[in-house]
Parts: structure tokens; C-alpha cells; sequence
């Protein structure tokens, strides 16, 4: 019975101590979790294994899982066949039988042969395979024990992840601020820098945010300079000045970090410099592989250069770099902006220039003006000598000078004039603060214009180029303005050849028809052939000069028209009687049907028939004998036109263009004998233009005919009220009619033949007449004679008629007297002189002897006002 109550004892004694062991198991592996909190996957594997082999009391033992950090495998003993042993792992998942494996070698007990099982952890892929030699492995509690290890295992392998990725994800919302930080001061920089203009106003914004972020005490930028030899600085803060002196422009080859990081194009993050510790980086400015130039920073203590720090440094370097490339762009365009402008200013002030020396024949006032318009836009004062042709034929020289103070005239002269004598040879050239350049044309030099200024180098090639163009122009003008005075000088000695020419082929003219008249009147039945052709050939030749004399007063804008309201029709009537002579002459038929009604025109009347008489003469004589010639006259809206028509020689095609040009009649008929001078038809053109009308020609060619039509703006019709279109001639003065026995006239000219023919003429009609032959004379003939119509030539020797005209009007004897001037001079002065001098009437020779008669007669009657006729 004792022996019995011993047993039971021992045996309760026995389980208590089991009992206390599996809960000091179970405590111990409860506490398990958090002891292995934090651990390294690969060191929570291995304390797994140490755990199990100290509690189960394990020979051999294995840990194989698939998570997301990859395969963890752990093996007890090491060099354990560790696949073997998991293909007989996968067969102790049933407990009866039980799985055994085999070690490669006996255990300290000697065994070979294990008794296995296997557990999976919780919620974790994989298997923990162990084993031990006890013949009672595993036992309820061992089993229970190790599933509760492989949880408990499960569950710290996934707290450790929790907490690993609790730590990635604050280390990463910390990178994030950082990065965000980093980002808000790069956006700040980008703001600043986008406001800026200047290489400066980018270094300031670079500097001031780079020192704050990074803790830096200096720094400084640097940019290439043009030809890429050297950095020069553009800010820098934090040196001392005595320092910066030094390193105002430093080599692109010299051995200082920032020329280091600019050829090398990295950056360079150091904490020593040349054996000493100082702390610095510098990081290149790069654009597109370009490196514009280098920043760099230095540092109080030094420091790692962690990534983000570099990276930042790197970014800053960046926008620096883009912020200057857009400076550079910015300047560059502000460049060619303002030579953009300087140019344009300069083609707007040669285009005035050349406006104003083009069109003023006044060249001092011309260049003044150009002067002025260059100070002070363009100089300080400007000195333009130019060399003038004096009366007498040499050359001196006129200089102009212009300050921008006016006072100071006389200072610029006497710099330009400086300048101008030390100027070897004339070609343009810049000096410290000027410019020359010639004033030529075609290849003489005809002066020089100086620009200066106050400011040294102000001038470059652009400049001395717009001084050369204004010395052209002004060549151009100064060659210009000689080239006018010589023209009208050319002009004026025609006028005068013109006049003499008219006075010499008309004085021997007027005896002519004077002598024709006397033949007539003596004995119209002799020498009647003979005489129709001198006065055919004295009328031909008359028109001639007419013509001549007529065209230059037209190039030269001198004709005066007498305009007033005319009815064409008289016009015609007119023409078609002043053609007439060689419309009888060559046999022509001219058909001229009246118009269907009045075509008022504004225009002189004796001009218009001048025209249409040139027309018809011009059909006449281009028509063989016995030709129709037609003339309509219509109105067209509000044109008169007039068409001209005949059936003669036509006109080639190829002179239709130049018909009315002068000296032009090739192409016409082969007929010479009425040809002329081709003046007819360019005075045609010239007086319908005056008349603001338009003439113009129609040929099929040679053989063809011609027609010419002549256009005109019609006259605005009158208001109710106002006077009739044909107004009735002035009421005839109260003059008692005079019997020609009882007129006196006296006649003076110093051509002998002229005078005698012309007073034997005027005999012979009644008048009583006496002669001289120069002016002396006729003033005494005067005195004694007391004639009521003097007849005087111009171009008397030793007292010319004009004189001769005054001293007649200055006799009180003579008060009454009528002055006609018969003169073979007709320009429009000699006119003018004429009335001046004191004249009535104005007369070219030839004079037909019925006009002359006529004209007599009016002034007998009719008290004539002063007037100049032709």
C-alpha cells in the first residue's frame, strides 16, 4: 500500500513538473513576438531555429518561407541535406506513421534516425520541418508547442514587416517634405529668376536663396566671356574685397574649382583644398552640353554632400544656367533692337535728307537743315564744307558748322576745320571722337562733312557709313545744283539765241511782205506766179519760227493762257480760216458739219484755234492733192470732242507712240515740201494739256489715214440770270472818226528796207508818215512831227526802243500819243518789257499789211487801255 502511495506520488510529482515545464513553454513562446520585434528577416530565421532546438530538444531542424522579401531559409545543423529533408518533412503531416530521416551522421547519443514533424505558420507561405531520436516525438504538448512557435514566429515576421514599412513610409513622407521643401525653394528661385533681365539681377536671385537653403557663407557666379578664354565675375558674396580684385577675371586653364568644374562640365563636391580643410562646391552652367559659366559655393564646417544636397546644388546651377541663357537672349535681342532702331533712325534721316537736298535748289538752307536734323540725335556738332563755283568761274570753299550749344558755333568750326587740315586725302575715317567722309559726285570731290561728339568711341563703322551716304547725297545735290545753274545758264543763252533768232529771220520777213503788198498794189497782173510763191514761202517760213519760238515758251511753262467761256464752233470757223491758204492749195475738200449744239469750253480761244488750224494744216499737208479731211465736233458726257480725220499717207505703227514728240515725221509721206519742223503736233499735246484736256491718234498704217482727237472738259452751265454765252461787243467809244489823210504816223527802225517799204506802204493807203533810222532821230522826228501813232523797233542802235518808248512818253507835247512796238522779238519778257516800257500794242514781225491796217484803225477810232497783243 505504501509502495502504491509512493508511486501515485511520484508519478503527480512527475506531471506537476511536465505540467509547470509546458507552461513555462507556452509563456516563454508567448513572449516570443516581441523579443524578435525589429529583427532582420534573416536574424528572425535563425532565432526561430534556436528557439525550437532549445525547447524541443531538436536534432535537426529547418525553416523555409516565401514572403515578400523572397526566400527565407534557415537550416540547424548547417550543412544539413536541406531538400532531403523537406521531401521527408512532407510525409509528417500524418502522425501515424511517423516520418523519420536519416542523419549523415550519428548524433552524440549515437543515433542515426529521426523522428520528424512539420508545421506551417500562420498566414505565411512555407513550412518548419524538425525532428529528434526521442522514440515519443513528438509528443501532444511538442506538437501544440510548435505550431504555437511557428505562429508566434508568423506573427512577428509580419510585425517586423509592419514596422519596416512603417519606417520606409515616415522615412518617406520625410524624403517627400524634404523633396517638397526643395521643390518650394526651386519654384521660389524659378520666380525670382523669372523676373529677372540681367546676368546681375541672376546672380542676386541665385546667391541669396542658395546661401539661405544650404547654410553656405559665400559664393559667387561666373560666365564665359565672348571668346570662351575666361570666366569674369558677376556677383559674389561673402569674400573680402581685396580678394574679389583678384579674381575678377580668372583663365578658363587656371586651377580653382570653379575653372575646374567648368572645363570638366561636373560638378565638384570637396571638403579640402590643397591639403587644407575647407569645404566647398562648385557645379558648371550648362545649356544643351553648352557651359556658360560656373557657381560655386563654400561652406563653415565641412559636410557629406548627401544626394538630395547635391541634386539641389545641381538644379540651382541649372536655373542659373537657364535664367542666364535667357539674359543672354534678352540682351541680345535688346541689341539688335536698338541697332534695329539705330539703323531705321539712320535710313529715316537719309531718307529726309535726301527728301530735302532733292528737292531744294537752295543748298545752304538745304544742309543747314540736315545739319540740324543730326544734333543732337546723332552728333555734338557737325562741320559740312562744300565747295561753291563763284561768278568767276573759280572755286572757294564754304563751311558750315552746328553746335548742339549754339555758342559753341564757333568752337565746332574751328575743330572741324582742324580735322580738315590734317586730312591727307579724301576718304572717310573715324577718329577718338568724329567721323569724316567726303562729299563727291562722280568722282570729284565737292567737300566734306565732319560729325563729332564730347564722348571718346561714340562712333563705329555703322556710323562712318551713314556719314558716307550723306556725303553721297550731298554730292549728288551739290553736283545737282551745278548741273541746274549750268542749265539755266544753257537755258537763258537760248532764250536769248531763241529771241535774236526770231528778231533776225522776222526783221528780214517784214520787208518781205511789205514788198509783196506794194507789187500787188502797183501791178497785181505782173509777176503773179512769182509772187504767190514768195509769199507761200514767206508764210511757211513765218510759221516756222512761230513754232520754234512757240515751243520753247511751252517747255519752259511760260505760256499764259486768256481763258474765258467759248463756243468750239467759233473755234473751228476760226482754224478751218487759218488753214485755209493750204487747204486751196493742195485742192483739199474739208467737210465740217456744225454741231448739234453750243460746246462751251473754258479755254483760250486763240490757243484752241491755234490747235485745230495745226491739226488741219497737219492733214493737209500729209494728204495728196485733192483729199477730204473731215472735222466733227460732239459732246461726249462731259467732254467736247473734237475728231480730225483724213485719207492722206497715214502713219507707220511704229511712230504711233512718239507722234506728238518733237522733231519726230519719219514714217510719213516721202512728200517734203510742207514738212516743218515736227513742232505742229507736240504744240498740240502741249496746249490741250494746259487746257486739261487730252489729244490722241489713230492709224490703220501707211496709206491708211489718220484721225487725231482732241478732248476737252466742257464748261459748267451758267445759273438762271447770268449773261448770255455771246456776249455783244463793248459799245464803240465816242472817238470822231478819222480820215487817214489826217493821221500821223511815225515810223522807226534801223532797217532801212524795212522802214522805207513800210512808209511807202502807209503813203500809199492815205496816212501822212515820216522815218528814222535810229532813236535819236525818231525822239527829234517826234518833237517836230507830233504824230498820233508811233511804230517803233525794239532793237534800235544807240537808243533801243524802249528807251526811246519812255522818253515819247515823257514829252508833254506827246501826251496822246499810241505806241506800237514792231519788233522780231516775241518771248513772253520782251511783251512784258514792252508794256513797262510804256507801249499799247506789241507787234511781231512779219506783219500782214491788212492786220496792220486793221489795228490802225482801232487805235484812230477806239482809245485803246494798255495792253500787250500779240
Amino acid at each position: 500500500m505504501e509502495r502504491t502511495h509512493f508511486r501515485l506520488s511520484e508519478i503527480a510529482e512527475q506531471g506537476a513538473l511536465a505540467l509547470r515545464r509546458q507552461v513555462n513553454d507556452l509563456f516563454g513562446v508567448l513572449d516570443l513576438s516581441s523579443s524578435w520585434q525589429g529583427r532582420e528577416p534573416e536574424e528572425f530565421a535563425r532565432g526561430t531555429l534556436e528557439v525550437l532546438v532549445s525547447r524541443l530538444r531538436l536534432d535537426v531542424a529547418l525553416l523555409k518561407l516565401h514572403g515578400p522579401e523572397g526566400v527565407l531559409e534557415s537550416c540547424f545543423p548547417p550543412d544539413l541535406d536541406r531538400e532531403a529533408l523537406l521531401a521527408a518533412g512532407e510525409g509528417a503531416a500524418n502522425p501515424e506513421p511517423p516520418a523519420t530521416f536519416e542523419l549523415p551522421r550519428p548524433n552524440v547519443l549515437g543515433r542515426t534516425t529521426v523522428r520528424l514533424a512539420t508545421a506551417t505558420p500562420l498566414g505565411e507561405p512555407g513550412t518548419i520541418v524538425v525532428g529528434s531520436w526521442r522514440q515519443n516525438f513528438p509528443t501532444p504538448h511538442e506538437r501544440h508547442l510548435l505550431q504555437l512557435i511557428a505562429n508566434q514566429a508568423a506573427l512577428a515576421l509580419q510585425s517586423s514587416r509592419e514596422a519596416r514599412a512603417r519606417q520606409k513610409l515616415a522615412e518617406e513622407r520625410g524624403r517627400l517634405q524634404r523633396v517638397n521643401s526643395v521643390l518650394s525653394m526651386l519654384h521660389s528661385v524659378s520666380d525670382g529668376l523669372s523676373r529677372t533681365h540681367t546676368f546681375g539681377q541672376v546672380a542676386d536671385v541665385i546667391l541669396s536663396w542658395g546661401l539661405d537653403a544650404m547654410g553656405a557663407n559665400a559664393g559667387s557666379m561666373f560666365l564665359a566671356d565672348e571668346n570662351g578664354g575666361g570666366l569674369r565675375l558677376i556677383r559674389a558674396v561673402g569674400y573680402p574685397e581685396s580678394m574679389l580684385r583678384d579674381y575678377e577675371h580668372i583663365p578658363v586653364d587656371a586651377d580653382l574649382p570653379l575653372a575646374d568644374a567648368f572645363r570638366q562640365k561636373r560638378g565638384l563636391f570637396r571638403n579640402d583644398y590643397r591639403g587644407r580643410p575647407i569645404c566647398y562646391a562648385s557645379v558648371p552652367l550648362l545649356v544643351d552640353d553648352r557651359c556658360l559659366g560656373a557657381l560655386g559655393f563654400n561652406f563653415p564646417e565641412p559636410r557629406p554632400f548627401e544626394d538630395d544636397e547635391r541634386a539641389f546644388i545641381q538644379a540651382l546651377a541649372h536655373q542659373a544656367a537657364q535664367a542666364c541663357d535667357r539674359a543672354r537672349l534678352l540682351e541680345a535681342e535688346r541689341r539688335a533692337r536698338l541697332m534695329a532702331e539705330a539703323r531705321q533712325l539712320r535710313a529715316d534721316l537719309l531718307a529726309e535728307a535726301s527728301a530735302m537736298l532733292s528737292s531744294s535748289l537752295d543748298l545752304e538752307a538745304a544742309l543747314t537743315w540736315v545739319a540740324n536734323l543730326l544734333v543732337p540725335g546723332f552728333a555734338d556738332w557737325v562741320v559740312i564744307q562744300r565747295v561753291e563755283r563763284t561768278p568767276a568761274g573759280t572755286d572757294e570753299k564754304a563751311t558750315l558748322a552746328i553746335h548742339r550749344e549754339p555758342v559753341k558755333a564757333g568752337l565746332a568750326r574751328e575743330w572741324g576745320l582742324s580735322l580738315l587740315e590734317t586730312w591727307s586725302e579724301p576718304r572717310s575715317c573715324i577718329t577718338n571722337n568724329s567721323v569724316l567722309a567726303p562729299i563727291a559726285a562722280r568722282g570729284r570731290v565737292l567737300g566734306a562733312i565732319v560729325l563729332g561728339a564730347e564722348e571718346v568711341g561714340r562712333y563705329d563703322t555703322e556710323a562712318l557709313e551713314l556719314v558716307e551716304a550723306l556725303g553721297l547725297r550731298a554730292g549728288v545735290a551739290l553736283d545737282n545744283a551745278r548741273l541746274y545753274e549750268e542749265a539755266r545758264e544753257a537755258d537763258r543763252r537760248k532764250d536769248e539765241f531763241l529771241a535774236m533768232l526770231g528778231h533776225e529771220l522776222r526783221n528780214p520777213l517784214s520787208p518781205m511782205v511789205t514788198a509783196l503788198q506794194l507789187m500787188r498794189m502797183k501791178d497785181g497782173s505782173t509777176s503773179q506766179r512769182e509772187r504767190t510763191i514768195i509769199e507761200r514761202q514767206v508764210e511757211h517760213l513765218t510759221r516756222l519760227v512761230d513754232d520754234l519760238l512757240d515751243v520753247s515758251r511751252i517747255t519752259r511753262g511760260k505760256v499764259q493762257l486768256k481763258r474765258g467761256r467759248i463756243d468750239l464752233t467759233a473755234v473751228l470757223l476760226k482754224a478751218a480760216e487759218m488753214a485755209s491758204p493750204l487747204l486751196e492749195q493742195r485742192a483739199h475738200f474739208l467737210e465740217l458739219p456744225p454741231p448739234a449744239g453750243p460746246l462751251v469750253v473754258d479755254g483760250d480761244p486763240a490757243r484752241l484755234a491755234q490747235v485745230l488750224a495745226n491739226l488741219l494744216n497737219n492733214a493737209a499737208k500729209y494728204t495728196d492733192p485733192g483729199g477730204r479731211i473731215v472735222v466733227t465736233a460732239v459732246g461726249e458726257g462731259e467732254q467736247a470732242v473734237v475728231r480730225v480725220r483724213d485719207n492722206g499717207a497715214g502713219i507707220a505703227p511704229g511712230i504711233l507712240p512718239r507722234i506728238f514728240d518733237m522733231f519726230v515725221q519719219e514714217g510719213r509721206s516721202i512728200d517734203r515740201s510742207q514738212g516743218g519742223l515736227g513742232l505742229g503736233l507736240a504744240i498740240v499735246r502741249s496746249l490741250v494739256e494746259l487746257h486739261g484736256g487730252t489729244v490722241s491718234v489713230h492709224s490703220e498704217g501707211l496709206g491708211r489715214g489718220s484721225e487725231f482727237v482732241v478732248r476737252l472738259p466742257l464748261a459748267a452751265p451758267r445759273h438762271a440770270g447770268a449773261e448770255d454765252e455771246d456776249r455783244s461787243p463793248p459799245p464803240e467809244a465816242a472817238a470822231v472818226q478819222e480820215d487817214p489823210g489826217s493821221v500821223r504816223l511815225l515810223l522807226v527802225d534801223d532797217n532801212r528796207d524795212a522802214v522805207e517799204l513800210l512808209t511807202e506802204f502807209l503813203g500809199s493807203k492815205g496816212y501822212v508818215t515820216r522815218m528814222a533810222l535810229d532813236g535819236p532821230t525818231g525822239l527829234e522826228a517826234a518833237s517836230a512831227f507830233q504824230p498820233h501813232i508811233a511804230l517803233l523797233d525794239v532793237g534800235l542802235p544807240v537808243m533801243d526802243g524802249y528807251e526811246l518808248a519812255s522818253r515819247l512818253r515823257q514829252e508833254p507835247s506827246l501826251k496822246g500819243i499810241k505806241l506800237v512796238a514792231i519788233t522780231g522779238y516775241g518771248q513772253d519778257s520782251d511783251r512784258h518789257r514792252a508794256h513797262a516800257a510804256g507801249f499799247d500794242l506789241h507787234l511781231v514781225k512779219p506783219i500782214e499789211p491788212g492786220q496792220l491796217l486793221r489795228i490802225l484803225r482801232e487805235l484812230v477810232q477806239v482809245p485803246v487801255e494798255a495792253e500787250v497783243r500779240d
